[in-house]
């Protein structure tokens, strides 16, 4: 084994055999003459032969040389390449992102985000996933996805929790419904109506049960539905009246399709996302993140 071998010498030798002269690969290095002479000098002392032959300024390689650098050139092409890589990190150029999210939010908006993000970072591969919030969750616990977006009541010891966008839920009409008059809805507007309810599994069913039974209100639930979109789907068709997740009601709101209006008093909600505790975010992780929380201050009042 060599010693004394440093990595420094062999740019020294590498640079003088492309440029032919000392100066010129002092100029290249960024150093001096002398420095360059004494470089090659200790790398001839270390390999045991010469590896230049001098004849005025000019500098010619020996055969030996000739073999010396072809392995040289080799190592450092394998450097360029790594630095390549580290700079296409650096700057977006390359990398991946894995997400989970819950269908309210997997459906329309994430997508939305993707496709500005892929718009600006081309060289960024990103997979999403729509999951329940309880199998966002668990996902997340398993550490094999970067981020996830739920709306979860509880906490996993593996997944790092935080709130993105507290807000409320909003009534959902048909275009053209009386209540669509008012500025907000009671839970007395609601009685004997038609009704399109979350599914009994959904968690914020219960707090919806909660605000329409204040009182003697009694709405006909007239359907049932797992998804905010397949609810304000029905909801368009003049099915009936609906509470969902704002970001949904709101998309369709945009679209013409639906009437939002808030409630009285407030259901609140809240959309968390979800990281894997094993694992700080990655800079793509955390620059996606900064799309969605400006997309949800803009998207929802």
């Amino acid at each position: 084994m060599l010693q004394r071998l440093t990595h420094r010498q062999l740019e020294a030798f590498r640079a003088v055999i492309e440029t032919g002269q000392i100066t010129a690969a002092a100029e290249v290095l960024g150093t001096t003459q002398p420095s360059v002479s004494k470089m090659i000098a200790d790398l001839e002392h270390v390999a045991g032969f010469d590896l230049l032959e001098r004849r005025g300024r000019q500098v010619f390689p020996t055969s030996e040389a000739l073999a010396l650098y072809e392995e040289v050139e080799r190592s450092f092409v394998g450097i360029s390449e790594i630095s390549r890589v580290i700079e296409d990190i650096r700057d977006f150029r390359k990398g991946s992102l894995t997400i989970a999210g819950m269908p309210a939010l997997a459906l329309k908006f994430l997508p939305d985000v993707i496709a500005e993000f892929i718009s600006e970072e081309p060289g960024i591969t990103i997979s999403l996933r729509a999951r329940s919030s309880q199998a966002v969750l668990r996902h997340l616990s398993s550490q094999q996805f970067d981020l996830g977006f739920a709306a979860l009541d509880r906490d996993h010891p593996a997944v790092i929790r935080q709130p993105i966008r507290e807000t409320a839920m909003l009534a959902v009409l048909p275009p053209g419904h009386e209540l669509a008059q008012k500025d907000y809805l009671e839970p007395m507007d609601f009685d004997q109506r038609a009704f399109i309810a979350l599914g009994a599994e959904i968690g914020t069913r219960s707090e919806t049960d909660t605000f329409l039974t204040v009182g003697s209100s009694r709405p006909r639930i007239v359907a049932e539905a797992q998804l905010s979109t397949s609810i304000c789907e029905m909801v368009a068709a003049g099915t009936g009246l609906a509470i969902v997740e704002p970001v949904t009601a709101t998309y369709f709101a945009l679209a013409g399709r639906v009437v939002t209006r808030p409630l009285r008093p407030e259901q609140p909600f809240r959309y968390d996302i979800l990281f894997p505790a094993m694992r700080q975010p990655s800079r793509v992780a955390s620059r996606f993140l900064e799309l969605v929380k400006a997309r949800l201050t803009t998207h929802l009042p």
